[in-house]
């Protein structure tokens, strides 16, 4: 091949939505234009977590546009917010008119490859078409297994629906090229359904440049406010899977004496019922921010003095990527999980971890986070160190690129 290899995303999430998987295919396909891809990105008109399609774009009309150095074309979807059965009805339109409108509106010839990213699953559908339209391989990037996270935290129960899904993920599997995955429980799950697909844990990561504490500014300080004792940051997506009520019975749990408060910033489903439980039993320390601007959350976990990430039960292969900017923030983590997760932050040396559900442990974790400042810098210290190796995002775009190029129909020099 004696030209540039091209290269197309299909994934319903986008920048400028906020998330884990808009960040990393953001940054990481701007790095693998920066190693001489073609990248286009086929995705969906943003909105999420709102639920409504963002001011500037119209809700029934396909729009293109430059992020980076990569082609995006976004094309309407039917968007919801909650809901099992609309939020379906939303992934099934995304689909639909990625697989009908994708090959009408690209600018350049049929890519040599596919990078579809999963979840939702049903994105497999519109991959599994345009493969077949294009006529080349796709590569499958795994950041939730779909449905085993539904059914791990009680949003699905096994049945006629679950099985199917799970039928269609096995096939997804075994037809892909290659499968790429956020952790290494992921990879292992995969590897159980389809032994004969070549994978590769791609980790989730973040740029340091963007993060540390030389990034806090007056705006974002006054908007954590000005009360005295240390600040745990929650900064992300407010949904069921979070377990954020464990973060409000921590705080209702607060002895006196002991300093601290947290605040949560973001939007999703569990917005309301945590601002409604705030306001009926009046819990104290505890501040809920709506969501900000992607560009603002470095200068917001630069002026917390912690980070606090929590998942309702353990989720198989679920990384939280607030890991990792917290990593990069050289703040200490206090983490409310089990599995991978857990290992990523002790491996890193990085923060402390708690099992969901442990209200004693969370309470002393955080009482000696509160307490101990010297813990906290330490901590925080051997976070930026990891970030700055182990996570960066251009030494993990560097591994993708050549798992990528191996997967190309013909070889590339």
């Amino acid at each position: 091949m004696n030209r540039s290899p091209r290269l197309t995303i299909l994934s319903q999430y986008f920048v400028p939505e906020m998330g884990a998987p808009q960040v990393r295919l953001s940054e990481l396909g701007a790095a693998l234009v920066r190693r001489g891809w073609q990248v286009e990105v086929l995705t969906a008109l943003p909105n999420y977590p709102t639920g409504k399609v963002f001011p500037g774009y119209s809700p029934w009309k396909t729009a293109r546009e430059e992020v980076d150095g990569m082609t995006v074309t976004r094309v309407p979807l039917w968007p919801s917010k909650t809901g099992m059965a609309r939020r379906m009805v939303s992934y099934l339109s995304f689909a639909a008119t990625a697989a009908l409108l994708g090959p009408r509106h690209r600018s350049a010839p049929p890519p040599d490859l596919l990078l579809v990213e999963s979840p939702p699953l049903t994105t497999g559908l519109a991959a599994r078409w345009l493969a077949w339209r294009w006529g080349c391989p796709y590569v499958l990037n795994v950041s939730d297994l779909w449905p085993e996270s539904f059914l791990r935290v009680g949003a699905l129960r096994p049945g006629l629906l679950t099985g199917a899904a799970e039928r269609f993920e096995r096939s997804l599997y075994r037809h892909a090229a290659a499968i790429t995955g956020q952790s290494q429980e992921i990879i292992d799950h995969v590897r159980g359904k389809s032994p004969g697909t070549p994978t590769r844990v791609v980790t989730n990561g973040c740029d340091p440049a963007r993060f540390g504490p030389e990034q806090a500014d007056e705006e974002a300080r006054a908007l954590l406010g000005g009360e005295p004792g240390p600040v745990f940051l929650y900064a992300g997506l407010l949904g069921i899977a979070q377990g954020l009520d464990q973060l409000l019975d921590l705080a209702a749990a607060l002895p006196p004496e002991t300093p601290g408060r947290l605040v949560l910033v973001g939007d999703g489903p569990m917005r309301e019922p945590l601002r409604e439980r705030l306001e009926r039993e009046r819990i104290p320390r505890v501040k809920l921010l709506p969501a900000q601007p992607r560009e603002r959350i470095p200068a917001l976990l630069a002026a917390a003095d912690g980070a606090i990430i929590s998942l309702v039960a353990p989720i198989p292969g679920a990384v939280p990527s607030k890991i990792y900017e917290a990593m990069a923030s050289q703040l200490p983590i206090l983490l409310v999980a089990e599995g991978e997760p857990t290992r990523r932050v002790e491996e890193a040396r990085a923060g402390l971890a708690v099992r969901p559900g442990d209200a004693a442990g969370m309470l002393a974790a955080f009482t000696r986070l509160a307490t101990e400042e010297s813990l906290r810098q330490r901590l925080g210290s051997a976070g930026r160190r990891a970030a700055e190796t182990t996570y960066h995002r251009d030494h993990i775009a560097e591994g993708l690129h050549h798992f990528l190029l191996e997967r190309l129909p013909e070889a590339h020099p």
